[in-house]
Parts: C-alpha cells; structure tokens; sequence
C-alpha cells in the first residue's frame, strides 16, 4: 500500500505535535500517579512523550483506515 504525501504529512503533523504536546488526562493519569515509582529504573519524561507520539500517530493511521474502508 503507497502512501501519499497528505497522509505521510498527516502523520507526521500528529507525530510532532505529540512530541510537543501532551493532553492534561494523559498527564495526570500516567505521569502524575505513582505508577512510574513501582518501575526499578528512571523513566524520563521524553520517553512518555515519545510513547504518547507514538500511539496516537498509529491511532490516527487506524481513523485514516477505516475511513478509507468503510466510506
């Protein structure tokens, strides 16, 4: 399957702006709570970021998919 180059900017908008941005119920669910206090090593902050970018790029892929089947 080709990609073309609205869906790769698309993507790569959601990607960077995740990597900027993090929603309030993201941050006071996962960063906030003493869920990364249990983990035997240092989790940063960048990594959580990267990890929300990350899924939420493969969310929005999963939208344009289903999109693209069912309309």
């Amino acid at each position: 399957m080709r990609m073309n180059k609205v869906r790769i900017s698309i993507l790569t908008l959601t990607f960077l702006v995740g990597m900027i941005r993090l929603p309030d119920f993201v941050y006071n669910n996962f960063w906030n709570k003493s869920f990364w206090d249990v983990l035997p090593f240092n989790f940063k902050y960048g990594y959580l970021l990267f990890i929300y970018a990350v899924l939420s790029t493969i969310c929005v892929e999963l939208i344009i998919r289903f999109i693209k089947k069912y309309a």
